[in-house]
């Protein structure tokens, strides 16, 4: 009696401080975690399996008196207490317990191994039995293939680690308790399980990319199977793969749970586009402080907003990103690109995009001095501006001079993309040109005078149409007053003064990733030029020329492949000075500049180029073709020929070194298979060969 009445004291007195937290209903929540609080001896699974609650079951407060009653009255426990608390939208019920002081030996009674002599179990121990509790809806078959111990086999500790381990990774169950008791002259395991429960539905919550449909067939978790952990990983990678597959890359699980229906709620956040903004990228030492301005582009802001692929108001995507990038880079003043993504405040699942702009050297000056074996030294003074005010407007001076009786000079202006207009572009050139050709009779000396301007528009990012004219005076004086032909007869050379106007209109196609130095892409062009030539037998001219470049990866990452192909047609009526002349550093590597002569030329360029470090690179070529045709009446021009008799070929290597006004070229040129040509011919120029 006396023994009933402590129980009954304890318990008013434990409800009086669960009564406190008022507002746990009876059966609103679930019992998402039990906690025993105090073991030393006792095993946990014990105590568990004497209990009507259980984890994933609802709570309710008589299934907690018969608990406390149960407990209560056990030999080995001297006193508990149960109380109940908020966890995770549910309630975590704490048992405190405390055991009796002769606990082992009691245990021992009752069959009951004490937790401190698990670890001394014999190893002759024989296992009687393996038992698996409250897996309802997992087959015990299923369960006993991941323990590593067998009825009739002897005990093994770590094996039992080992069953409990993989039980675990199974993912069926919510909380897995193994016991162990003696039986029969040997043991017996009990493993209890609270298994997960069914779901009935899933749901998701947050995709705007995909239908619900869609993401549901791609992930493995379905209504009526029992919920399982392990599967939720692989679908939690599952829909975030095909996210990021399709350059979604912000995209994220935010959460998988069930609800309170047991319906599985899968929250996404794909990363909405809220605003895109640009800044200054920072490259501050250590130490410096920073300064307002630090974050100023030089670059107004309307040239990088019409470059910018990302659009507001969807889920960020990385392809936009990298056009954006590739976009920008391709401008030229504009070095490389990042972004951030950056959270806002008033949004779950919006993002601000920042792209932080690092931008390149603009004003340039070089000053050189080179031999090459086809003009000799030469010198070079160039000024650049390829970002004038900040308006992506390019501006440029040079001259050459060499001792071979060279010089050229150049003042050009270009805007490629006229403010507020729709990818409308302009520019002129103002130029001279002087050229000395010791091998021509007719043209020994041919000087230039030349103003062109043009005006196109871009049809697409990669499609432009441009018209172009130019007007220019040229001087023209022979080398002797006459020539003497292979006949023997005699033939009158003349100085000739004259004006040329052309127009010229041409469409490209284009998707370098960059114009000085490119490593991909494709480059397309087709130019007709129709003008009028004055003069000694003034007349109108046609030509057209067709270029394709294509750039590719090579061998290594640093490797790159790079092809140019050109044919060019003049009309008869062609003035003979101003015929095609193939040979020299962009043409035919190996061959002197008007070495081959004509109104008909074809070229092909291979090279492979590689990257060795930030400065230095190297490169492989082999050039093809010449002009053909030229059927005039300079005699000291002897390779004329017709279409498409003995092309010409060359190969040799190159250096390249890498400098804030682009590459610097040295090239290194051989004939092949001429025998009326030897040795090596040496260039060097700005910029890489096309």
């Amino acid at each position: 009696m006396k023994k009933k009445l402590v129980i009954i004291l304890s318990f008013i007195m434990m409800m009086f401080a669960y009564g406190k937290d008022n507002n746990i209903k009876k059966d609103n929540y679930k019992i998402e975690k039990i906690v025993i609080n105090n073991i030393k001896e006792i095993p946990e699974a014990t105590l568990l399996s004497k209990m009507v609650s259980k984890e994933g079951k609802n709570f309710s407060t008589e299934n907690m008196v018969k608990d406390y009653k149960t407990l209560r009255e056990l030999d080995y426990i001297a006193d508990v207490k149960l109380s109940p608390k908020y966890y995770n939208e549910g309630v975590k019920l704490i048992v405190d317990v405390k055991e009796k002081e002769n606990i082992k030996e009691i245990l021992r009674k009752k069959g009951i191994i004490p937790v401190s002599d698990r670890e001394n179990i014999s190893k002759t121990a024989v296992i009687k039995g393996i038992n698996f509790y409250g897996n309802y809806e997992t087959p015990s078959k299923k369960l006993s293939k991941l323990i590593p111990l067998e009825i009739g086999g002897y005990y093994s500790n770590n094996k039992l680690k080992e069953g409990y381990r993989k039980l675990v990774e199974s993912g069926y169950f919510r909380q897995i308790t193994p016991d162990i008791e003696e039986a029969n002259g040997g043991i017996v395991i009990d493993f209890y399980f609270t298994e997960n429960p069914k779901i009935k539905k899933v749901n998701v919550i947050g995709n705007t990319v995909y239908s619900t449909d869609e993401i549901k067939s791609i992930i493995e978790t379905k209504p009526k199977t029992v919920l399982n952990y392990n599967v939720l990983r692989k679908d939690r990678e599952a829909i975030i793969k095909k996210y990021s597959q399709d350059g979604y890359v912000l995209a994220r699980v935010e959460d998988m749970s069930l609800n309170k229906k047991l319906e599985l709620n899968i929250y996404l956040k794909e990363g909405m586009v809220k605003d895109v903004k640009f800044q200054k990228m920072v490259t501050k030492q250590k130490g410096q402080r920073r300064e307002a301005e630090d974050t100023v582009l030089k670059t107004e802001d309307y040239l990088i907003s019409r470059e910018i692929e990302i659009e507001k108001g969807k889920v960020f995507n990385i392809n936009e990103y990298n056009r954006t990038s590739a976009n920008l880079t391709r401008l030229g003043y504009i070095k490389s690109v990042k972004y951030e993504a950056r959270d806002v405040s008033d949004s779950v699942d919006s993002k601000e995009i920042v792209l932080l702009v690092e931008e390149d050297r603009t004003a340039r000056i070089q000053g050189a001095i080179s031999y090459g074996s086809e003009l000799g030294v030469m010198g070079t003074l160039s000024l650049e501006e390829s970002n004038w005010k900040g308006k992506g407007q390019k501006a440029s001076l040079s001259f050459e001079k060499s001792d071979d009786s060279y010089s050229s000079f150049s003042l050009n202006f270009s805007d490629p993309w006229i403010k507020d207009t729709d990818r409308i572009s302009w520019g002129w050139s103002l130029y001279r040109n002087k050229y000395e050709n010791d091998d021509s009779e007719a043209f020994n000396k041919i000087e230039t005078y030349g103003l062109s301007a043009n005006v196109g528009k871009g049809i697409t990012k990669n499609v432009r149409i441009n018209l172009g004219n130019k007007l220019e005076y040229v001087q023209t004086d022979p080398s002797q007053s006459t020539g003497t032909t292979t006949d023997g007869d005699t033939v009158n050379y003349y100085s000739d003064d004259y004006f040329l106007y052309s127009i010229y209109p041409s469409i490209s196609y284009d998707t370098r990733n960059s114009y000085l130095n490119p490593t991909r892409g494709e480059y397309y062009k087709w130019q007709v030029e129709v003008g009028y030539a004055g003069g000694v037998d003034s007349d109108a001219f046609t030509n057209t020329t067709l270029e394709a470049r294509k750039y590719y990866p090579g061998f290594t990452k640093n490797n790159t492949f790079a092809t140019r192909a050109v044919f060019g047609i003049q009309s008869d009526s062609t003035k003979e000075s101003q015929r095609y002349w193939v040979g020299g550093s962009s043409t035919l590597r190996g061959y002197d500049g008007g070495d081959f002569r004509g109104s008909k030329k074809f070229i092909v360029n291979l090279e492979n180029r590689t990257q060795f470090n930030d400065v230095l690179g190297g490169v492989v070529f082999l050039d093809v073709g010449r002009a053909w045709d030229y059927d005039g009446i300079d005699q000291g021009y002897t390779n004329d020929e017709n279409f498409p008799d003995d092309i010409a070929y060359t190969a040799g290597v190159g250096l390249r070194i890498n400098t804030p006004m682009g590459p610097l070229r040295f090239d290194f040129g051989w004939p092949l298979g001429d025998d009326d040509v030897s040795g090596m011919q040496f260039y060097f120029n700005m910029g890489q060969s096309f």
